[in-house]
């Protein structure tokens, strides 16, 4: 009766144990050398993976960071470059001014003088309001938003309402008063209100033309909204007379301009800066109402501007 025999080969064995303990760590180290990393996975050394990641989330935060101040960079230089120009046309007026203040000028010279005067002003406020960046505005005092329960602006496509813009206008709530057929449009903050004629703008059913739009300026609230029609490209809706009445915008305040340098709200990490309203027509400058068509007016003009050339420098 044949019997069974177990052949074996001990020693080969340990070879093939050891050639694939071999061939584990050849892979592990390809691995290494293919990432550039001494510490693919946790197993491979625990503490020294804690600390190359949190390397690593400091190196991709800072690189962030320097990206932003980069930016940052950018937004400032546009808005530097900008006020460099008001500043320029300001100190232009005050020469003006001075020219117009001197008893050599006749009437129809000061008239001249004056004119240019007037441009010089209308551009400061072109310049201060198109210098945007990334599409803010920059040179406006933008501070406010809209908050929630600006109805109003939700509603857009039944009141019509278009081109908010609430920059100069103080934190709170504003409420329309829109009674249909009176071709009015009143607008008020609990304190104070304002009414604006839209009646000569509107269709004799009470609404916008198709095709047009129209502005709305409420300047003692600094509430500027746009009225439009049905096929005005972009718009929201129709408005109908009547349709903004008890609706509201709701204004909230923010903290001026925000830019994250570092991953903390340090104030190592984050920077904040208030940019002031430049415009002539602004609080800053409030260069609106003044002119030099007289010796009287220049004289008085000339304190203003100082006093405006003071607040673009400071």
């Amino acid at each position: 009766m044949p019997t069974a025999r177990v052949n074996h080969n001990t020693h080969l064995q340990d070879v093939h144990r050891m050639l694939a303990v071999h061939s584990a760590n050849m892979s592990k180290e390809i691995g290494q050398l293919s990432s550039g990393l001494r510490v693919e996975r946790a197993s491979d050394d625990p503490a020294s993976l804690a600390l190359a990641d949190g390397i690593r989330s400091e190196v991709r935060a800072i690189t962030e960071g320097t990206r932003n101040i980069q930016q940052t960079f950018s937004l400032l230089q546009v808005a530097d470059g900008s006020l460099n120009e008001i500043a320029a046309m300001v100190n232009r007026m005050r020469t003006l001014a001075m020219q117009a203040g001197s008893s050599i000028f006749n009437d129809v010279d000061r008239q001249n003088i004056n004119s240019e005067f007037e441009q010089l002003r209308e551009e400061i406020d072109r310049i201060a309001g198109s210098t945007t960046y990334n599409g803010r505005q920059l040179l406006t005092g933008g501070n406010n938003s809209l908050g929630p329960g600006s109805t109003a602006a939700d509603l857009a496509s039944t009141t019509g309402l278009s081109d908010i813009r609430i920059d100069e206008a103080i934190p709170g709530t504003y409420t329309f008063i829109d009674e249909p057929g009176d071709g009015l449009l009143t607008i008020g903050n609990g304190v104070q209100t304002q009414t604006v004629s839209i009646g000569e703008d509107l269709q004799p059913d009470g609404s916008v033309g198709d095709t047009e739009f129209f502005r709305v300026i409420f300047d003692r609230l600094g509430v500027r909204v746009s009225l439009t029609g049905a096929d005005v490209a972009g718009a929201p809706g129709v408005y109908i007379d009547g349709a903004l009445d008890g609706q509201q915008l709701v204004v909230e305040e923010e903290s001026g301009l925000t830019f994250q340098m570092g991953p903390s709200e340090t104030s190592n990490d984050v920077s904040r800066v208030d940019i002031m309203d430049m415009r002539a027509s602004g609080p800053i400058l409030n260069l609106t109402d003044i002119s030099i068509v007289t010796i009287n007016d220049a004289h008085n003009a000339l304190e203003r501007l100082g006093n405006a050339i003071q607040s673009i420098t400071t």
